[in-house]
């Protein structure tokens, strides 16, 4: 796979000057931060133009566009929510659920890394209460992450093992944007693995987006996207997954472990998905050199067997097609038009994969402003700046130790007691427009833009949940408003001596015993938190609750619950020393 290198090597510059060292670096993440924007923009609006014929046929699409040729995105309208639902007029430029789980997933990329428990417990619940459109896979692993106690190394919704489709290659361009060393594999895959099984794990689904990302990497570290022997260097790379997954201790003592449970041994299921990665590359490169790139993309179309029900949204196929269109057209505005003429394969997925690669190589942003195009720049640029090695502010998620995502898809959006909406764990948010009315069922779809700068359309019902608005809590819980003409809601919200408080609602300034007349302050639930590490294992997950303890407990709890947690620890790492002592 050809290189070159993203970064400047320092020590190689000693005899620089300063000013000159200072100018090459800055240029160096310039460029890193115009490649990470323009993938970002062209990828939403392959995305969005892609959408327009998705799921229909020719005569569906002159339906869509009033006979006009979908040529770049416009405003258009679709039924959101099923046949329960309502038809919204969507804005030129509106994005489907490829981007919003790619902004879901940029979002809980930090300066330390990919936060998979955020993602997974609470960008996953509440994606689908504004989900525009989504994949099978995609919901139910988002409704299973939504139920108590549910691990992303363990999402085992019905049919888990099976989840084969390219719900997590369309969103993982996040994690080579942000990587520091896009020339080596191992800085960026593990993070790609972890979010992949959240839905996906199927081994044909985690290939998928396996290969887009090498694929995407290789555009960002040579500047071109990628030859069909760059494709074959990629798929030998993805061989030795298995050998990778062993540096993770959840994907390699839980994930992999309760997949082989379900599914049998996972090196066999990888090997063959290594050879269908195989046979897909080579079919595509078999393809005749027609003479458009329209004519060739149908060739690829056609080769990959992408309008068959059974190949529609495979995540190996997708992955080789989007490549695949990158040989037939090197524009990206024609591309990814030819992609979303194809109809009957997945339109927008494959526009959107091909959109990142190309929009690496872009010199310019595409035609049409995109939806949150400004929201989009932003987050690039925050990426970008993490791949340079700085610590730009990240979203602020709630607290996951006592962590509840909504209990319905209308449970998402609250309200404050002073009229401000709220959308659990992704923050404040202003209505835009009145609601629309859904027929029957009592619901509502609301569009509004959060803080961020984000569009939703989201479900919600007429009444609103209410929501405790504590700056001084990362964890506020909603509860239903109470009725004026009850005080039910003064006693719920009583403490109760008693019984041990979740670890956000302390006030660590608090100490015991406290004098008369004062509240008693509630013992910390230390086992509570200990189990929360025995459970998720993680670094991140560990720190979580260690800081939540320093933070709020008093001496005695602190030091504990230190005892035990590097009790636990020993624990583990012996463990893990004597299975590798084992024959």
């Amino acid at each position: 796979m050809t290189t070159t290198p993203m970064l400047i090597d320092h020590t190689a510059m000693g005899s620089v000057d300063p000013e000159t060292r200072i100018s090459s670096v800055s240029y160096i993440a310039s460029e890193h931060n115009r490649k990470v924007r323009n993938s970002a923009l062209w990828a939403a609006y392959g995305d969005a133009l892609g959408w327009i014929s998705e799921l229909t046929d020719a005569a569906g699409l002159k339906r869509r566009l009033d006979g006009a040729p979908l040529c770049e995105p416009v405003a258009w309208e679709r039924r959101i929510g099923g046949r329960s639902g309502v038809t919204a007029a969507l804005p030129a430029g509106c994005y489907s659920d490829d981007t919003q789980l790619r902004l879901a997933t940029g979002r809980a990329i930090r300066a330390g890394g990919f936060d998979v428990a955020a993602f997974a417990r609470v960008e996953l619940p509440v994606w689908l209460s504004y989900a525009l459109g989504g994949g099978k896979a995609s919901n139910k692993a988002a409704e299973n992450m939504a139920k108590p106690r549910k691990e992303w190394w363990h999402n085992a919704f019905k049919g888990w093992t099976e989840s084969g489709g390219n719900g997590a290659a369309m969103r993982v361009q996040p994690h080579v944007w942000a990587a520091r060393t896009t020339d080596k594999p191992e800085s960026f895959l593990l993070d790609v693995l972890r979010n992949a099984v959240c839905t996906h794990s199927h081994p044909t689904g985690i290939m998928g987006a396996v290969i887009h990302a090498l694929t995407l990497a290789h555009t960002m570290t040579a500047g071109a996207p990628p030859s069909p022997d760059d494709v074959a260097d990629s798929i030998a790379v993805a061989e030795s997954i298995p050998e990778l997954m062993r540096d993770d201790f959840e994907l390699h003592n839980f994930w992999r472990t309760a997949f082989e449970r379900d599914a049998g041994p996972f090196g066999e299921a990888w090997e063959r998905a290594i050879t269908d990665s195989k046979n897909a590359s080579q079919s595509v490169i078999g393809c005749p050199a027609e003479p458009t790139g329209e004519e060739r993309y149908s060739a690829i179309v056609d080769a990959l067997s992408l309008r068959e029900k059974e190949h529609i949204g495979n995540g190996i196929r997708t992955a080789i097609a989007a490549v695949g269109l990158t040989w037939c057209e090197t524009q990206p505005a024609e591309a990814l038009r030819i992609a979303a003429n194809a109809l009957g394969t997945d339109t927008d997925t494959i526009a959107t994969m091909a959109g990142a690669i190309l929009g690496i190589t872009a010199e310019n942003e595409p035609p049409v402003e995109v939806l949150d195009a400004d929201l989009l720049r932003s987050e690039a640029n925050r990426l970008s700046r993490i791949a340079q090695g700085e610590r730009p502010p990240s979203h602020r998620y709630p607290d996951l130790l006592h962590w509840a995502a909504p209990k319905t898809r209308s449970d998402a959006l609250m309200q404050t007691s002073d009229g401000r909406l709220h959308v659990s764990g992704l923050g404040f948010a202003e209505a835009k427009g009145e609601p629309i009315v859904a027929p029957k069922g009592g619901f509502m779809w609301q569009w509004l833009k959060l803080e961020s700068g984000q569009t939703l359309l989201i479900k919600r019902r007429e009444a609103l949940l209410h929501y405790d608005a504590d700056p001084a809590s990362l964890a506020a819980a909603p509860v239903p408003s109470p009725s004026p003409a009850s005080d039910s809601g003064k006693q719920n919200q009583k403490a109760q001596p008693d019984t041990p408080t979740p670890l956000s609602d302390y006030n660590p300034a608090q100490t015991t015993p406290q004098s008369p007349g004062l509240p008693q302050r509630r013992p910390i639930d230390l086992e509570g938190a200990l189990n929360y590490v025995r459970e998720n294992r993680g670094d991140t997950d560990i720190g979580r609750a260690l800081r939540g303890v320093v933070a709020r407990g008093t001496t005695g709890e602190i030091a504990a619950f230190t005892a035990a947690l590097i009790d636990f620890l020993r624990e583990v790492e012996d463990a893990k020393v004597s299975e590798q002592s084992l024959p």
